[in-house]
């Protein structure tokens, strides 16, 4: 049986060990509370360094693999690339797209013209709680 066969998959569980790893990204101490809504950029202060950090320690954790991209390609879906994004930047309907994946993150942190590679400013803990459920579910 593989490790990642063995992690858990109820969203408490995955929960208190991505905020456990958010903590250890951060090097906060134990008693600091980390809360499914905070934003990962605006409330807990990540660069995008703690952020590769963070996206290390999750696979490494999880024994699961998260490619550069996957959160464009969540919110994309099955929407034609054309239709979601131009040349880097997301159209209105990829912008709604992002939304709706993203539907805990405070509608007024998501600026008129995002640029794909500013995705993961916009996700909260819980955000990245679905990001790892999603994976340890698609094996």
């Amino acid at each position: 049986m593989s490790t990642s066969a063995t992690a858990p998959r109820d969203t408490n569980g995955v929960l208190e060990q991505v905020a456990e790893l958010v903590r250890q990204t951060l090097a906060l101490p134990e008693t600091e509370p980390i809360e499914p809504e905070q934003l990962l950029f605006y409330d807990l202060g990540f660069t995008s360094m703690d952020l590769l950090d963070l996206l290390f320690r999750i696979e490494q954790h999880f024994q699961i693999r998260i490619p550069e991209g996957t959160i464009y390609q969540l919110a994309r879906g099955d929407m034609p690339e054309g239709d979601f994004a131009h040349e880097g930047v997301l159209s209105e309907a990829g912008r709604r797209k992002l939304m709706e994946l993203l539907h805990d993150s405070p509608a007024e942190i998501f600026p008129a013209r995002i640029h794909a590679s500013t995705l993961p400013r916009y996700c909260t803990v819980a955000a990245f709680v679905r990001l790892v459920e999603h994976k340890l579910a698609s094996g």
